[in-house]
């Protein structure tokens, strides 16, 4: 599907004018062959939109007019998707889907039975993650690019204690959560502008430990259904459950 929206980094926007460069550049001039004269809209690393009109196509760069800036909306939800590292082609997939579904922050965490490691030949991971955000952020046309962390230890998390409402996902046990996001009448809602917490395990599951230490945190345990989900598959249907019935 052809796509109007492009990214512009923050450093090249100079009103009235701004310049795309670069993989943008390519895909506007050489992909989709635009022409000046055309409008064209606009988003930045903050969350900026901007409507604005083909000027000048170069070899290596486009100047586009800057004709119209819309603030971004208030989000009724701050989404926090805590994952713990799992296969490389997996963990490229929670990032793409997660930006999707709204997550304004994702963060890779390392836990006792990760499979996939960062260090060494794997640091250009972080890299790509947050250009498959950015990319997902434009196919999406959602208002911001979320953040990815540096991946950190899971007791490192656990210990910041982030959020209103933190969340983990249990294979055994816990309260299910489309009782928490559907609450029966006089039970609490979440406010308006609160930040929600979802820490995801790897394949395969979390230790006795860490889940002792969750709680003990803090988190309380949620659980999807009977049914036992892939990690990928977990996390993607907690934050769409969560889209759907608080807003994300």
């Amino acid at each position: 599907m052809t796509s109007n929206h492009f990214l512009v980094k923050q450093k090249n926007l100079r009103p009235p004018h701004a310049l795309l460069d670069e993989d943008e550049h390519h895909h506007l001039s050489v992909v989709l062959r635009w022409v000046p004269g055309q409008k064209v809209w606009l988003m930045d690393e903050g969350g900026g939109t901007y409507r604005a009109e083909v000027e000048e196509i170069g070899r290596r760069q486009t100047r586009l007019l800057l004709l119209e800036k819309r603030a971004a909306a208030a989000s009724l939800l701050r989404l926090i998707l805590a994952q713990s590292l799992i296969r490389p082609k997996n963990m490229d997939l929670v990032i793409q889907k997660a930006t999707e579904l709204g997550a304004e922050e994702i963060i890779p965490v390392r836990s006792a039975r990760s499979v996939a490691r960062l260090g060494g030949e794997n640091a250009g991971k972080l890299g790509r993650w947050r250009k498959i955000a950015a990319e997902a952020s434009k196919q999406s046309r959602r208002p911001n690019i979320p953040l990815i962390r540096e991946p950190q230890p899971l007791l490192t998390f656990l210990q910041a204690r982030p959020g209103d409402r933190r969340f983990i996902l249990c294979e055994e046990g816990g309260v299910r959560l489309r009782e928490i996001l559907n609450p029966g009448p006089g039970q609490p809602e979440v406010p308006v502008g609160s930040t929600m917490v979802v820490l995801v395990g790897p394949e395969g599951g979390w230790t006795r430990e860490e889940q002792g230490k969750a709680l003990g945190e803090g988190f309380e345990p949620v659980s999807l259904g009977r049914c036992v989900l892939r990690a990928e598959t977990a996390a993607l249907a907690a934050l769409a459950a969560i889209s759907v019935f608080w807003g994300a």
